[in-house]
């Protein structure tokens, strides 16, 4: 197989990776989403049933922090980063193909194989910290809803 071949495929599995990438990413923010929306319902109604007579106790105001917990967490996968997850076409243009020298596209495709898998790794932390976020959350919530339901039984 010659060389140039070799460097198509890395160049396919290193797409092939910040993309799958990309989903995991975009997945732990749509879960995170939904945990955040269950929260809220969760914390409406069972609120509003411990809280029916006015009183709150330390159990109803922890269920309320786990709420806050969950918010937290959430923001924190939805919030912004700045991520690689492309060459920039013009550096591509002026390196590659505007040069003094017309690269081949074996080199290309080395060159661009190499960028992504180093985005992907540097990615891989906010991935990493997304999971952990996205497991505390998910703790807290199961937390809040126990917290909510003995504070409903010390208000009756």
């Amino acid at each position: 197989m010659s060389q140039d071949l070799l460097y198509k495929v890395a160049y396919d599995e290193a797409v092939r990776a910040l993309s799958e990438q990309q989903a995991v990413i975009d997945s732990f923010r749509a879960r995170a989403g939904q945990l955040f929306s269950v929260a809220a319902i969760t914390t409406s109604f069972l609120a509003a049933q411990a809280l029916r007579g006015g009183d709150s106790n330390l159990v109803s105001w922890s269920a309320l922090l786990c709420f806050v917990g969950v918010a937290t967490a959430s923001l924190g996968i939805f919030w912004p980063r700045k991520r690689e997850t492309a060459a920039g076409p013009r550096e591509v243009i002026e390196t590659y193909i505007e040069a003094a020298e017309v690269a081949p596209v074996e080199k290309l495709h080395r060159d661009l194989s190499i960028h992504m898998h180093n985005s992907h790794l540097e990615n891989r932390e906010d991935v990493e910290q997304f999971a952990l976020l996205l497991q505390v959350a998910s703790a807290l919530l199961t937390l809040e809803v126990i917290l909510w339901l003995i504070s409903i039984v010390i208000a009756t």
